[in-house]
């Protein structure tokens, strides 16, 4: 009878212990409930790895990646459990208005996948960026906030980085919403919105919502931009961004001077432009 008894404890014990376990593995499976995903669009990330673990560390609890010309990649993500990825393709042509008609696209469409995930908010970055901050602040906004943005803060580096560099190493950082800032890409920041119907893309840098209500300026939460983190990715990105058939108006000297030197395939101005640009002086 004592052994039935002890045997009877073990097995209860055991219970216990499975379903105990089991409640553990749905929460860690399932972290989404109120949290904050990030949607992008990349084609050979440099140092994704880093990219993907500053993120969790800061709170992110999904990734929606549209991966891009880099198939080698697709196992890596696809092993991750709070990694989506979908693949698409490039048009080859045009690529600096054709880039922003696709993010506006997987955004609307990521917006939808993080809605049925639970995902409370998503923002919208590139895979040569790093969300810094208080992501509190996000959290706690009112029902009231539907879109928000983000001033980015972009990198400058203390010499020419190459291959064996890490993308997200820079010597300083500045402030792209600053008069007179030194920024060569964007300055308008990045934007994020609530996962619900009435939330859409409103170009690359901005969310709207249907209703009408403005977008919120953070305060506490920033973009910080790295621009081309090494010499051989600003090669690849401009002698892509080159291959035009009709003209193309871009506002940004950086670009055009950049243009210009990769589509006369001209390594010794590329490499002068990216010292003039992307190099702390």
């Amino acid at each position: 009878m004592q052994t039935l008894l002890i045997f009877s404890s073990l097995i209860l014990c055991i219970i216990v212990i499975m379903f105990s376990v089991s409640q553990k593995r749905i929460n860690f499976e399932t972290p989404y409930s109120k949290g904050l995903g990030i949607i992008s669009m990349i084609k050979e990330p440099k140092n994704i790895d880093t990219w993907l673990q500053h993120h969790r560390n800061l709170g992110i609890r999904k990734f929606y990646i549209r991966l891009e010309g880099t198939p080698g990649l697709v196992s890596y993500l696809d092993s991750h459990h709070d990694v989506h990825v979908k693949i698409g393709k490039a048009s080859g042509v045009n690529e600096y208005e054709e880039i922003q008609t696709r993010q506006n696209n997987w955004v609307n469409e990521a917006l939808k996948l993080g809605r049925n995930d639970g995902i409370k908010w998503l923002v919208h970055i590139d895979a040569d960026e790093l969300l810094s901050g208080e992501i509190s602040e996000i959290l706690n906004l009112p029902t009231t906030t539907r879109t928000f943005w983000m001033q980015n803060k972009e990198a400058k580096f203390a010499k020419v980085p190459g291959k064996k560099d890490n993308c997200f190493e820079a010597s300083k950082v500045v402030d792209c919403g600053e008069i007179n800032n030194a920024c060569v890409a964007y300055q308008n920041g990045k934007s994020g919105g609530r996962t619900e119907i009435d939330i859409s893309a409103f170009g690359p840098h901005r969310m709207q919502s249907s209703n009408g209500i403005p977008s919120v300026k953070l305060k506490k939460m920033f973009v910080l931009h790295y621009e081309s983190c090494d010499f051989d990715i600003f090669k690849n990105k401009f002698k892509g961004l080159s291959v035009q058939n009709k003209k193309v108006s871009i506002p940004f000297p950086y670009y055009n001077e950049s243009i210009a030197a990769a589509k006369k395939n001209d390594e010794q101005k590329l490499y002068s432009i990216y010292k003039k640009y992307r190099v702390e002086k």
